[in-house]
């Protein structure tokens, strides 16, 4: 048992360097002037994917009673959403063009913190009255994908916190041992959350 809790950790320490390292690589290619801004952009979106990728991988790493499958259909998952959130950039510029997503002069819809985190608080709830613990999955798989993705944007404009207005923009070295801690934190309330197909419970196996 001493083993796999020394195998588990070790893992979800590497993981944690490459989260780091990840977000350096990712925003110094980002900060590259002599690239086009379209291969930029692509770069940005890149390292939100992988960022949330690797965060819900720890996640996963944390709870040892899922199937290989599980594990890497979330983690590809939590990545997709995380990278896909900017979607929202095309939706509001209405053109499928990176140059017209780039010059909105406000936020889309899913970059709003508190609107977005209600909706997760709401699936959450949702699943406790239904008794659906899948969902209670997701909803956690999304709030991953949706911390990661607007921590790393806050060192610009800070958290969109509607109706209260923006954050003050959070700092670089705040934004990375932001990116580093919130894959850690997320198995606890995991845990606390958990549900079964008949009655809530909080008896998730979870490898510290």
């Amino acid at each position: 048992m001493l083993w796999l809790a020394y195998v588990v950790w070790n893992r979800s320490a590497i993981a944690t360097v490459c989260v780091c390292l990840s977000a350096l690589l990712g925003d110094y290619v980002v900060a590259i002037e002599a690239l086009s801004q379209d291969l930029r952009a692509v770069a940005d979106n890149a390292t939100h994917g992988i960022i949330g990728l690797l965060t819900w991988y720890i996640v996963t790493n944390k709870v040892t009673n899922m199937s290989v499958a599980s594990r890497f259909w979330e983690i590809m998952g939590c990545g997709l959403i995380a990278s896909g959130i900017d979607l929202d950039h095309f939706a509001a510029a209405k053109s499928f063009k990176i140059e017209a997503a780039r010059q909105l002069s406000a936020r889309p819809l899913l970059h709003c913190t508190s609107l977005v985190m209600a909706g997760c608080s709401f699936i959450l709830l949702l699943t406790h009255v239904l008794c659906w613990p899948y969902l209670q999955r997701v909803a956690w798989i999304l709030t991953a994908a949706v911390l990661s993705h607007h921590l790393r944007d806050a060192t610009r404009r800070g958290f969109w916190l509607y109706p209260f207005g923006s954050s003050p923009p959070v700092p670089y070295v705040g934004y990375i041992l932001g990116c580093m801690l919130l894959p850690h934190v997320l198995p606890f309330l995991v845990c606390y959350t958990e549900i079964t197909e008949s009655t809530p419970s909080r008896n998730m196996v979870m490898t510290l």
